[in-house]
């Protein structure tokens, strides 16, 4: 047997053959043609390797990154033409003017910090360029990195892209050569948000310069199977940054190419150097051999071990699905190397954390077969069982499903499940096209509730109030109909339906006397008080009082106490307004960024004009804490009191439909 390349080869010494490989590599890298990406489409599987290292001089290519839809098995991954960087004349900003010793005034001009850089202005939903006003950058540096990118809640996951997203002077203080844009592209990343990502760094002047944002672009494209791409981006850094994340990339690329000899040499002077990721090592191997590899466990996956195990169709093990990356769960459930039972799994997990698309879950529900003794019996394998197989079962029956009557029963199994799984929010959007289908009638009047509940969780009150108008008609008659519109009431009043635009004090005791022979009717109670008190509806007295037990002492989960006083702190300095303090730098570069949710105009009595402009201190920050003491559990899993701090907090600096939604959410986590 023929020895291989790789087994043929005896370095001297480790630095004797690093050096090799190095001049190697830049050799190879020098005389590839211009051409080698352009032109040729690139099949994201495929039986043959192609050609793609990067040209002479390749940079940071600015393509859109690439969400294909899933499940394709061999879809084009022709990259688009990159957009150019931002001109040179927008990085820079006047600046106030300078003394020269002859007395003439000159303005210099001074490039702008990065860390500026953002995509949202205020008008746009970001929270304007003051919003770390007040902030110290070390606190910064400390928190942001910590920001819970992995729960499931939409409304957290709505402040936390605009927050990364917003243009905004850097905090005060001095920097400890933390780079907060590459900790936001991170985060961004993280959250599995690939558009956001790639409108924040097409924004971005000189980002080939920063090699932790080519690093997060070329991770980002693995995940997309964008491997020309990143490719490219890896052979740009090969030449200057000795780091093995990147020597591992330039090899896969090196293979991915057909350049299997260099490759193997490459591998060996790896080996030699100590590297031990066994899992890159049988995977570029496969690649070699065309062998498919065999993974036994993968429980930590990194982008560069996806897209490798995709391009040798190695199949994933049951341990990939450990990770709780929402990018990497959503490659996993677009990979056609992995069973469709992870598929699932990462499926609605990545759809829950926002980072795959809802039609992206409904394509892979409907792609699975089941037999007719599944589709015969739908509702009573829910009854039994659980988890993500059971969900795409009832929604392929729901599908089918011609009566209104049948469909009914089925999606209110399904949101009941959802309920019970901690994935009702995603149900809902799963099932929300059925549901709409589902005329109101009197024969419906059971399943009207639940009908209610979800057009108003994604805002459609005219369909709602349909539901609700069936509802007030039975219940003219009917006693359980009356109950359950009392047991409505206080979550209708919380999603702003007009249907309770009356509202009093009376009700809530109504909604009381519906639920207190429940399980646990003071938990539910206490949440929803807390919830209507933060959101400044009135709960009288003998309301709580009705809660006052023998057992009034609870264990929860709360922040750490540093940051807890952090949030009142902050809170106290946003509720605040102050005059803005007018600079010939923001003269000079305009306020426009600044206009919005965060500067007022303060208005005195008989005052028909407008006075100057007054700005919050310390807004993003407040933001930054209440998403920190929520954590990954998010309102859903929040203690009441926890979960009230919270409210006010993002009530009193500004973010009043933001607290709402969160009030909501955790309304319908706790089954109200």
């Amino acid at each position: 047997m023929t020895a291989s390349p790789a087994r043929r080869f005896r370095p001297r010494s480790s630095k004797w053959v690093l050096s090799c490989l190095r001049i190697l590599a830049v050799a190879a890298l020098a005389g590839l043609p211009a051409s080698t990406l352009g032109g040729s489409e690139v099949q994201a599987q495929q039986d043959q390797p192609i050609l793609l290292t990067p040209p002479p001089g390749a940079s940071s290519p600015a393509a859109p990154l690439a969400v294909p839809s899933p499940p394709p098995a061999r879809a084009s991954t022709r990259p688009a033409e990159p957009p150019s960087e931002p001109a040179a004349a927008s990085s820079v900003l006047p600046v106030a003017a300078t003394q020269r010793p002859s007395g003439v005034k000159i303005d210099s001009l001074q490039t702008i910090d990065p860390d500026t850089t953002g995509t949202l202005t205020a008008s746009q939903g970001g929270f304007g360029a003051d919003m770390w006003l007040g902030t110290e950058r070390d606190i910064v540096e400390k928190l942001l990195p910590q920001l819970p990118v992995s729960g499931s809640s939409a409304a957290m996951r709505d402040l936390m892209r605009r927050l990364l997203l917003s243009a905004a002077r850097v905090p005060e203080g001095k920097s400890k050569g933390v780079s907060l844009l590459a900790i936001r592209a991170k985060l961004l990343a993280a959250m599995g948000d690939l558009v956001s990502l790639n409108t924040l760094l097409n924004a971005t002047p000189g980002r080939s310069r920063d090699q932790e944002l080519v690093r997060v672009e070329t991770e980002a494209r693995f995940l997309s199977n964008d491997n020309a791409r990143a490719c490219a981006l890896a052979g740009g850094q090969i030449r200057d940054d000795k780091v093995p994340y990147w020597q591992k990339a330039f090899l896969f690329c090196q293979a991915l190419a057909g350049e299997h000899g260099k490759a193997s040499l490459g591998i060996s002077v790896m080996r030699e150097a100590g590297e031990k990721d066994e899992v890159f090592f049988a995977l570029i191997e496969s690649l070699g051999t065309s062998t498919p590899a065999i993974l036994d466990s993968l429980s930590d996956p990194t982008p560069l071990h996806l897209a490798m195990a995709r391009v040798v169709k190695a199949k994933l093990p049951d341990d990939v699905i450990s990770s709780n990356r929402p990018g990497v769960l959503r490659t996993i459930a677009i990979s056609p190397n992995a069973p469709i039972g992870l598929r699932l799994e990462a499926a609605e997990r990545a759809e829950s954390a926002g980072a795959l698309a809802v039609d992206s879950l409904r394509q892979i529900y409907s792609s699975i077969s089941f037999s007719e003794q599944d589709l015969a019996n739908p509702l009573s394998r829910a009854e039994t069982e659980g988890g993500p197989m059971t969900r795409a079962l009832l929604y392929h029956t729901s599908l089918i499903q011609t009566v209104p009557t049948a469909q009914a029963e089925v999606v209110a199994r399904a949101l009941a499940l959802g309920r019970e799984e901690g994935r009702y929010e995603s149900v809902v959007r799963v099932f929300m096209p059925v549901l709409k289908r589902i005329p109101p009638s009197a024969e419906l009047v059971w399943f009207a509730p639940e009908a209610v509940r979800a057009l108003l969780l994604r805002g459609d009150t005219l369909d709602a109030e349909a539901w609700f108008a069936l509802m007030r008609a039975s219940g003219l008659f009917n006693k359980d109909t009356a109950e359950a519109i009392d047991q409505l009431m206080p979550i209708v009043r919380l999603m702003g339906s007009s249907e309770a635009a009356e509202w009093d004090t009376t009700k809530l005791s109504a909604w009381w006397e519906t639920v207190k022979q429940r399980p646990k009717p003071d938990d539910d109670a206490a949440m929803l008080y807390s919830i209507f008190d933060a959101l400044g509806e009135p709960v009288p007295a003998v309301s709580w009082k009705k809660l006052v037990t023998g057992d009034n002492r609870r264990t929860v989960t709360m922040p750490n106490p540093a940051l807890w006083f952090r949030l009142l702190e902050a809170t106290e300095a946003a509720r605040q307004l102050e005059p803005e303090k007018k600079t010939a730098k923001s003269d000079e570069t305009g306020s426009d960024a600044a206009d919005g949710a965060f500067r007022v105009r303060d208005r005195g009595a008989g005052d028909s004009g407008s006075a100057a402009p007054r700005v919050r201190r310390r807004v993003a920050e407040t933001v930054l804490l209440s998403l920190l003491a929520l954590g990954e559990a998010g309102p859903a899993g929040a203690d009441p009191l926890l979960l009230h701090q919270v409210l006010i907090s993002l009530r009193q600096t500004g973010f009043e439909k933001e607290a709402r939604a969160m009030a909501v959410e955790a309304a319908l986590a706790a089954g109200l």
